[in-house]
């Protein structure tokens, strides 16, 4: 979950999947659309998939190896050595983002940080150290506005400059959509089974004369404005009931939209 995603969002979600799921077994035995359905909001659906497949793989146990655990679907060597080092006490090296920053200045190094992760690692204690890494990047040595006269390092720090980050530009798309009810249920059509937000219900893609709503929001690089219109029920698609489409997934731009609608039409 905290794959490309702060923890702030985070905690509540893994809260809820605790509660539904306690154990891997959990997570094998439910039906994928379920597993999805914990995931809606969170976006990056394929880690939720991912998941899912990994859960079944290990058969209620988890791998204890770097090599291992790499094996599984979705897990990166920093993953892998996370799980390794803390769960199991590995001695396993970790590097992201704010590890990375840490040995970019404290090193002055902008390279070889896996070289030098691994190279630092204590003989025992290896999830504790890296744990401590991670959180020296992430609460004192912020991108910006650092903490250094809180930081330990502070003695052997070489104030390397982080190298300039450029943002992504974010790309306009606009995209049409219509909402459809008859007798108190609405139409939606599937999405593709592979590809971007694979396997969501949304509202099927159209105009007319009459926009309903306008959203806009950001995925990944594009800044999307998703117009909702009036319409008919065209192409192949269901049709669902209230109940129904709270159990459903759906990318969270096109639950918003239909939220707003339904609120205002009840």
């Amino acid at each position: 979950m905290l794959q490309q995603t702060r923890v702030e969002t985070v905690r509540d979600y893994y809260r809820h999947w605790l509660r539904e799921f306690p154990t891997l077994t959990a997570v094998a035995r439910a039906p994928v659309t379920r597993v999805l359905k914990l995931w809606e909001g969170l976006g990056y659906y394929s880690r939720a998939r991912n998941l899912h497949r990994a859960a079944r793989q290990m058969n209620g146990r988890v791998p204890e190896t770097v090599a291992k655990l790499q094996q599984l679907p979705g897990i990166g060597r920093y993953t892998a050595g996370a799980i390794a080092s803390i769960a199991f006490g590995q001695r396993a090296p970790v590097v992201d983002g704010n590890v990375t920053r840490v040995f970019t200045r404290v090193f002055a190094k902008t390279q070889q940080h896996w070289e030098l992760a691994e190279a630092l690692l204590p003989e025992k204690n290896c999830g504790d150290f890296n744990q401590a890494l991670m959180e020296l990047g992430a609460l004192v040595c912020l991108p910006v506005n650092p903490r250094c006269e809180k930081c330990p390092l502070r003695n052997v720090c070489r104030r390397g400059r982080l190298p300039a980050r450029r943002k992504p530009a974010l790309r306009p798309v606009t995209e049409s959509a219509v909402f459809v009810r008859r007798a108190g249920k609405v139409f939606l059509r599937q999405r593709p089974a592979t590809g971007l937000l694979a396997g969501l219900w949304e509202l099927p893609a159209g105009e007319s004369q009459k926009i309903l709503l306008t959203l806009r929001h950001v995925i990944t690089n594009r800044r999307i404005t998703l117009r909702v219109f009036a319409g008919k029920a065209c192409g192949t698609g269901r049709w669902f009931s209230r109940r129904q489409l709270a159990a459903i997934t759906m990318p969270a731009a096109h639950r918003r939209a239909l939220e707003k609608i339904l609120s205002a039409q009840d």
